[in-house]
């Protein structure tokens, strides 16, 4: 039988240790800690309801060197008025592209739902990789932006995200077009994507339509019923955070 001495000297060996319960508890550091990522996109990017949206959280969390180049209002295509009677155009995401300034090991672009609501022409993919790409047009615009990525940032890894379904009233049957033509465009590239919509309501468990869902996931000061489209921190939370952390370890 072990004495007195013998069992004290035994516990104060297994504090030394750090061992409790023989299972070490302490949290295994993130794959993407110390990575440098920049995001380019919309509000939903920037982060309407909450400043600085799924980009500060991921930073956060995966201990990541965040840029967030998001914008209110941006579009894919160049050249979008903010409303059909206006002068004034809305930000761009090719500009926010061709902006980042510095060293990245992801460039993450997001949008579209911008060019949909304000009507930017679909236009159509090219044959090739190179030559002019007309960036009016969405499809060309996602080319541009691919194209300015590989150019510029060879070493980085891009990827897009598509969002969440956004569609509070009935529209659904016009984004169709820029939902294919979004995904036709990351699959001529070999941008890999992370599609939010199809999954919406199916794996994240998010519907727009729902009136309690809405509220809980987009409300914000003003608007305390939420819009269903721009995610308060727990919608972040809930429809990106996650899904995109585990994305961006495949890249």
């Amino acid at each position: 039988m072990l004495n007195l001495v013998t069992w004290v000297a035994v516990l104060a060996m297994t504090a030394a240790c750090g061992v409790t319960g023989g299972t070490n508890t302490a949290p295994a550091e993130s794959e993407l800690s110390g990575k440098t990522i920049a995001f380019v996109g919309d509000s939903i990017c920037y982060g309407t309801n909450y400043h600085g949206g799924y980009a500060k959280l991921i930073g956060e969390d995966e201990g990541m060197s965040v840029t967030n180049a998001g914008l209110g209002g941006a579009t894919v295509a160049r050249g979008v008025k903010w409303t059909a009677d206006s002068d004034g155009v809305r930000p761009n995401i090719i500009d926010m592209t061709e902006g980042l300034d510095g060293e990245f090991d992801y460039i993450i672009a997001e949008g579209g739902v911008n060019d949909f609501w304000n009507h930017a022409p679909l236009g159509e993919l090219t044959d090739g990789f190179e030559g002019d790409f007309d960036d009016t047009t969405y499809a060309g615009a996602l080319e541009t932006i691919f194209s300015d990525i590989r150019a510029l940032h060879p070493e980085s890894k891009a990827g897009y995200v598509i969002i969440h379904d956004p569609f509070t009233y009935d529209a659904e049957e016009g984004f169709a077009p820029f939902y294919e033509m979004t995904k036709a465009a990351c699959d001529k590239w070999g941008v890999p994507y992370l599609d939010l919509y199809a999954v919406n309501n199916r794996t994240v468990g998010v519907n727009v339509r729902d009136a309690e869902q809405k509220k809980k996931y987009f409300s914000a000061g003003d608007n305390p019923d939420g819009d269903g489209c721009h995610p308060n921190e727990e919608g972040y939370r809930q429809i990106y955070v996650g899904p995109m952390t585990e994305w961006l370890k495949t890249l």
